[in-house]
């Protein structure tokens, strides 16, 4: 393990040291190319540089950028001047790859990319209640692809506290629709161990304002397991929720804010409807990204017309959807909305 760490560390270390190396460099040439009385800001400067102890790239950049501040007159026209300033500009370029790339899939299989397809409806399409048409989609997928498993509280034995899995267990077995504990936590460490093993698990946490209990994984694992591996691990969860009733003090909060914020690297959605939401599960499926797909606590008992390719068709992300054209507002909402 202590070779392994020394290893480690000097992955990191070695460019950060030739990045300063370069960088000394490049200030000794600067002060080389400036008339006589500003020689002794720039060698001071340099001195600074060399009593940094192992330097993060945000020390470097913002000593770099100082120096341009500090250069504004005759020395910001010197040829070395002009390679500081390229220097800052390749290191912003590898900051953002390093900071800010693979918080998504962008492979072909990111939901982004998934291909949409419509639901059909005919005159023969059944009219259902919402959770029926829940309970029909979950069973024909179930039915479809061996790597789904669905868990939470109460998803086994009674089929989730709004139904949505009713006689499922029975029908599927107790490996492909079971109970867990009551732990969120938990919850969404067996989600995350499963996804990552290549089964597609359809982990529920029975109400919204409970994500806060599985929060910890969700932020520290499920959400940046993409970046932190450099691309190399993926694990597709799909985490299953209701809310946004707002009707009481519990079971109908909106966290959503901090849902957002906290979880960047995980999709979040929120559909308005039993059928919106079978789409999104669908796409969810067919992608290699992990999802919240938050149903509408009020939506259960509605009344929907159900699509005759249910388990086929896809809602696609980030487009949305123009229900009622007009000339005069703009109002953008969300779920129940």
């Amino acid at each position: 393990m202590k070779a392994q760490r020394d290893l480690a560390w000097e992955a990191y270390i070695t460019p950060l040291k030739a990045s300063l190396t370069t960088l000394v460099s490049i200030y000794q040439n600067i002060e080389n190319q400036v008339a006589q009385q500003e020689k002794s800001k720039y060698a001071r400067r340099r001195g600074e540089l060399t009593t940094l102890n192992n330097p993060a790239y945000s020390e470097l950049l913002q000593h770099a950028r100082r120096t341009i501040f500090d250069s504004l007159g005759n020395a910001s026209h010197t040829p070395s001047m002009e390679e500081l300033r390229h220097w800052i500009s390749d290191n912003y370029r590898k900051a953002n790859e390093d900071y800010h790339t693979h918080l998504y899939s962008a492979s072909p299989k990111s939901a982004l990319k998934v291909k949409e397809i419509k639901p059909i409806f005919s005159k023969n399409s059944p009219v259902k209640n919402g959770y029926q048409v829940l309970n029909n989609f979950f069973d024909k997928i179930i039915a479809k692809n061996p790597l789904i498993v669905a868990f939470g509280e109460d998803v086994g034995t009674i089929g989730d506290v709004n139904q949505g899995f009713a006689g499922l267990q029975e029908k599927h077995g107790e490996l492909r629709v079971f109970d867990t504990g009551i732990r969120e936590l938990t919850i969404m460490g067996q989600a995350i161990g499963l996804a990552m093993r290549g089964l597609r698990p359809i982990a529920e946490i029975q109400y919204l304002d409970y994500l806060i209990y599985g929060l910890q994984p969700l932020t520290d694992d499920l959400a940046s397991l993409r970046y932190r591996s450099d691309n190399l691990q993926q694990a597709p969860a799909i985490i299953r929720t209701r809310g946004h009733r707002l009707e009481g003090v519990w079971h109908s909060g909106s966290p959503i804010g901090m849902i957002i914020n906290a979880l960047r690297g995980v999709y979040i959605l929120v559909p308005r409807d039993m059928v919106q939401a079978a789409g999104f599960y669908n796409t969810m499926l067919q992608s290699d990204d992990p999802a919240i797909i938050i149903e509408c606590l009020n939506g259960y008992r509605l009344k929907e017309l159900q699509p005759d390719n249910l388990g086929e068709y896809t809602v696609p992300l980030g487009r949305p959807d123009i229900l009622l054209e007009g000339q005069d507002v703009t109002l953008v909402t969300y779920g129940s909305c």
